[in-house]
């Protein structure tokens, strides 16, 4: 990836990795389309999530986002490898889901991180919602540790949320 590949003009950039996403959709619904219920139910929404996220960062400065969009780029490039193993799995039925989930939960992540960077706001709120992007990173390696636990998924779900609720919060004051 070259310096270009990311230098996305910042009015651009939720529609930019928006359209990123979508061409990774289709592509895995086209490659496993046993699995194209499941990616379309979980990167859909992600979708969603980043283009709202993503309409905050605007005001990140290009390194930053320049890193960003390449570790997006890697996590994209990453899952279509993972959810070609976990489709290839038998007796795993759980195992494109749990790749899907965890993919998309992290790659939220970043992008929170990301604004974050950018945040205005209350310290105190930016701060919680800090350590619940370190709580969100910690359920995700006990998820990564021990896969198609459902209290587990459950406790990432309430991170992420919470986390969403926190930033929201604090950027209104």
């Amino acid at each position: 990836m070259t310096a270009s590949d990311t230098a996305d003009a910042p009015t651009t950039r939720p529609s930019v990795v928006d359209q990123r996403l979508a061409r990774v959709t289709a592509g895995l619904c086209r490659d496993h389309p046993a699995s194209a219920r499941a990616v379309r139910g979980v990167l859909a929404p992600l979708r969603d999530r980043l283009r709202r996220v993503h309409e905050r960062c605007v005001q990140a400065d290009a390194d930053a986002w320049a890193a960003y969009r390449a570790d997006l780029d890697r996590g994209l490039d990453e899952l279509s490898v993972e959810v070609a193993r976990a489709a290839r799995e038998p007796g795993r039925a759980s195992g494109v889901d749990d790749v899907l989930t965890a993919t998309a939960a992290r790659l939220e992540v970043r992008a929170w991180e990301l604004r974050l960077h950018t945040a205005d706001g209350d310290d105190a709120r930016v701060a919680a919602a800090r350590q619940l992007v370190r709580a969100v990173e910690t359920s995700l390696e006990q998820l990564a540790a021990t896969p198609a636990r459902p209290a587990l998924r459950a406790q990432l779900d309430h991170d992420l949320e919470a986390l969403r609720r926190t930033v929201e919060v604090a950027e209104r004051g």
